[in-house]
């Protein structure tokens, strides 16, 4: 047995962080804990496997870079945060809430940090991922945490295709996604579970808005795991930025998911944005966003340069067939 005193602390330094720097060292110092609980009750081969699953809609991380998201701080202390906010929100009115969290990982970061602050008749949880490692590390550490009882399900399952029980599942939480909604499922596990879930229920996050623009990509910053996030500086002065989609729980369930812009002047002066790029701004839920470049997954992502198509035409296409990508129709 091990106390979650330890996760008490850490979930109390992430809720009441007031800026991104506590953000950010409340978030590390959650990973560090991760990692040592990991090392001590989940098998090395389980938490640090390196295989990666190839689905028709994205790639699944393999364990070790699903715990290896966690030092990516504002994504984790937001979801977690939003999370844990939507689920006091559910229970406002109702006595308990069915939850499914699909990616899970070794550690299911996004929910066990804070399940102490509820009783297991309240929260009832079901843990889904698709690499059966991460479903046995993060077994390991329910059970060495004792958390059993807040969890009624391991499932080892694709994402994209998983049935759940009938209108079973009052939260969904799904955090499985790259920049610009490249290379990950995010999209199509959004289309497949989103119908499953009950009307009156809440989807994690809640909305994804991919937005379209001109930039000089070599100028933008760009958050990755071996940067300061704090040290990246601003963001560079675009043009031609406009919503292309929203992604959300009113998302047609039709698969694959496609998207074509409107026809876009190609400016005759590129010299100061040359490059055509997107990037996803995401609503947790309610207040908390990540917005450009504050996260693996709200960084810019540049489909090509236009140098050379100036007074063209161009626009921006994105399918999750295979494995989710955007390109450039030029005319």
């Amino acid at each position: 047995m091990i106390s979650t005193n330890s996760f008490a602390d850490l979930f109390q330094s992430i809720k009441t962080a007031k800026t991104e720097s506590e953000e950010i060292a409340a978030a590390f110092a959650l990973a560090d804990h991760y990692q040592e609980l990991l090392e001590e009750h989940a098998l090395l081969r389980d938490f640090s496997n390196k295989e990666e699953t190839f689905l028709d809609g994205g790639v699944a991380l393999a364990s070790q870079y699903a715990l290896d998201c966690l030092r990516d701080p504002l994504r984790t202390t937001r979801f977690i945060t939003g999370t844990y906010q939507a689920i006091k929100d559910q229970l406002v009115d109702r006595d308990s809430v069915n939850l499914l969290y699909a990616g899970c990982g070794p550690a299911a970061p996004l929910i066990l940090p804070f399940l102490h602050n509820f009783s297991p008749d309240q929260v009832r949880i079901s843990l889904l991922d698709i690499t059966k490692s991460s479903i046995k590390a993060v077994k390991s550490l329910v059970e060495a945490l004792q958390l059993q009882d807040y969890i009624t399900d391991y499932i080892t399952a694709d994402a994209i295709t998983y049935k759940a029980p009938k209108e079973h599942y009052d939260i969904m939480v799904s955090e499985t996604m790259d920049k610009g909604l490249t290379r990950e499922p995010q999209v199509r596990i959004m289309q497949n579970l989103l119908p499953q879930l009950k009307a009156t229920g809440l989807f994690i996050p809640q909305t994804i808005d991919v937005y379209g623009e001109l930039t000089f990509y070599g100028k933008e910053p760009y958050f990755d795991l071996y940067k300061e996030l704090q040290t990246l500086g601003p963001c560079y002065k675009t043009t031609q930025r406009t919503k292309l989609f929203s992604i959300a729980k009113d998302v047609s369930s039709e698969q694959p998911f496609e998207f074509e812009s409107e026809r876009i002047q190609i400016p005759a002066d590129l010299t100061e944005t040359p490059d055509a790029a997107v990037f996803a701004e995401i609503q947790v839920y309610k207040e908390r966003i990540l917005p450009k470049a504050k996260s693996l997954i709200s960084n810019s992502y540049c489909i090509r340069s236009l140098i050379g198509k100036e007074n063209k035409h161009f626009k921006f296409c994105y399918s999750t067939a295979g494995t989710p990508t955007w390109k450039l129709q030029i005319d």
